[in-house]
């Protein structure tokens, strides 16, 4: 990397806070604050004259300079781009990594204990929006059950009083947010969702419909454009003593900012106020009430620095600490709480952000003739020739990308069916015409051969098994232009081996039918995210399998990307060891069904 290269990724990096108003899965979406800012003006525009009254200013009242350049405002600024630098890189990744792993084991052990219910709602009509309002229900509660547990366990206010030492509120107050808040926030937000994504999974029967923009789930877009980012500001807007009493209006989470003891622990909700209803915190205000925001002057001064935000909680608590607290058995259940939520999401969300162990024992080139021979006569008469290619995938992947994914996946293959070996990667795969190039040869580093030559080594392959002992020689292609080729092969050798006990088989449904797209579209992503090359998918896999043949600072959103300068598309910003470990296993688990299937049909013959 020259000076130019690395001064430009660190101008990246500095400037990377400030992506998330052009993300519309964050909350200061550049369109989610404009529906706010038109709320604001058509607020305006009904109280014009009692402003004008009060002699406040059209620009006054829109931008008041006692708010914007309040001390507390300022420590917001320099808050919110301290945590998108810092620690929103590491919770962002726990909360994506505990939603996977768990929706995943949620609906495998389900599986495993009542597989007469599996599927049970697939034929339901109507069941996308039952399914995309039960998962916005479930991440509201963990939301607002979080909150409640940070308002009532003492030790956990004091990191909670971060937000609430607001003294002005912005939408930018958001993000005043300690990293233990967060944590604690995340890993249960994280844990129910995944179990409740879990249990769609598996009512459904695999991947279920869910109604959602660019991965957005449409109940809480529907939220944001309501005038959500209101909620941090001055602008008062209730929406009525009926709708108040199910979803939590900005003047309601202005009224939970308030330092009337009145009003303390009331309005804990994010989206819906029916959790308040139940659990007894609901204030519905009557008319529009004068509020201070804060602490009170006393605390307010505690957490008047940038530095206070992340320093009072601790010394705070060193402070209130005294030897008896030690005798009090409500302190540990208090602590026990903490770590019974984060513990488990720390647990999984380190499964979901390892990486792939290569089986051993399993493949041809890691073995002697000896070791190879006695195998076979011990009844491992399956081979496995996996293919995968030498191609162009994007600026962020390496080119032997398929190469490291399909050895993975065939050994874990290998593993589940048992008396199976893998043979060695079949790395030389037709990529394009080379003169003139065409497809993935435009670009430097492919590597190309006809498919001829392709069948030819195939078939050779194929031979040279059979030649061994092999009776079964399962053909499984990581790259869609392999497929074709594969099949062709296999047909053949059918053909002229159907009296002589070996078959051939092209494991189609480890490419085509594995359901890779539909437990993406489940989870929330869209098919432009998803993508089709270099994408979600195959960029998660390759971070799962071989870290390293991923260049993080290219890792990005080419969904819009001209695919003939960049070869890439979908948004492999998106994409995850977690998730890769996921995808994976759908296709691994798809080419394990179908080689049992036929190999099954054929013993019945």
């Amino acid at each position: 990397m020259n000076q130019f290269e690395s001064i430009w990724e660190l101008a990246v990096k500095l400037a990377a806070p400030f992506e998330l108003f052009f993300a519309n899965n964050d909350r200061v979406y550049w369109l989610y604050l404009w529906s706010a800012f038109t709320i604001a003006f058509f607020l305006y525009l009904v109280h014009k004259k009692s402003y004008a009254k009060a002699g406040i200013r059209t620009l006054e009242f829109f931008f008041p300079q006692r708010i914007l350049f309040h001390r507390s405002a300022v420590n917001d600024y320099l808050f919110f781009y301290a945590d998108r630098l810092f620690q929103t890189a590491f919770v962002s990744l726990l909360f994506a990594s505990v939603f996977f792993e768990l929706s995943r084991s949620a609906e495998n052990y389900l599986g495993s204990w009542f597989p007469g219910l599996r599927g049970q709602l697939r034929n339901v009509e109507n069941i996308g929006w039952a399914t995309t309002l039960f998962m916005a229900l479930i991440a509201d509660f963990g939301l607002f059950l979080a909150h409640y547990l940070e308002h009532k366990i003492p030790w956990l206010w004091e990191f909670h009083k971060v937000h609430h030492s607001a003294e002005v509120m912005t939408p930018i107050t958001v993000f005043r947010m300690h990293p233990v808040d967060n944590l604690f926030t995340y890993s249960l937000v994280g844990i129910l969702s995944g179990l409740g994504a879990g249990g769609a999974l598996f009512l459904y029967g695999g991947d279920f419909p869910f109604y959602n923009v660019a991965g957005v789930n449409i109940v809480l877009i529907f939220f944001y454009f309501a005038g959500y980012n209101l909620r941090h500001s001055h602008f008062w807007w209730s929406w009525g003593p009926v709708l108040s009493r199910i979803f939590i209006s900005p003047a309601q989470h202005q009224i939970h900012h308030s330092d009337e003891p009145r009003h303390f622990d009331k309005n804990m909700g994010f989206t819906f106020a029916i959790w308040d209803g139940l659990f007894g915190t609901l204030y519905v205000p009557k008319e529009k009430e004068a509020l201070t925001f804060g602490l009170g002057p006393k605390e307010n001064e505690k957490f008047s620095t940038f530095w206070s935000l992340y320093l009072m909680p601790f010394i705070n608590l060193a402070q209130n600490f005294r030897p008896g607290m030690l005798l009090q058995p409500r302190r540990y259940l208090s602590v026990l709480v903490f770590l019974g939520v984060v513990g488990p999401a720390l647990y999984w969300g380190s499964a979901g952000s390892s990486t792939a162990e290569i089986p051993a024992g399993v493949y041809l080139e890691d073995m002697t003739w000896q070791e190879v021979r006695d195998a076979i006569k011990a009844g491992s008469t399956i081979a496995i020739v996996p293919t995968g290619g030498t191609e162009q995938n994007g600026p962020h992947a390496v080119l032997g990308k398929h190469n490291y994914i399909v050895k993975y996946a065939v050994g874990k293959i290998a593993e589940k069916l048992g008396h199976a070996l893998v043979a060695p990667v079949v790395t030389y795969v037709p990529e394009g015409v080379i003169s003139p190039p065409e497809g993935h040869m435009r670009f430097p580093g492919t590597l190309s051969v006809s498919d001829a030559t392709f069948e030819a080594v195939l078939e050779a392959t194929a031979e040279s098994l059979k030649q061994h002992g092999f009776k079964t020689i399962a053909f499984v292609g990581d790259s869609g232009g392999n497929q074709a080729a594969q099949q062709r092969v296999a047909e053949r050798l059918n053909r002229l081996w159907q009296d002589s006990g070996a078959l051939v088989i092209q494991v189609n449904d480890y490419y085509q039918n594995n359901g890779q797209v539909g437990y993406l579209a489940s989870q929330g992503f869209s098919a432009l995210q998803i993508g089709g090359h270099a994408g979600i998918r195959d960029t998660s896999e390759l971070m799962f399998v071989q870290t390293t043949g991923v260049r993080r600072r290219f890792k990005e959103d080419h969904s819009g990307a001209d695919f003939s300068l960049i070869g890439a598309d979908g948004d492999a910003g998106k994409a995850s060891p977690a998730l890769g470990r996921i995808l994976l296993d759908l296709k691994i688990d798809a080419a394990v069904r179908q080689i049992r299937n036929v190999l099954h049909g054929e013993s019945l013959r």
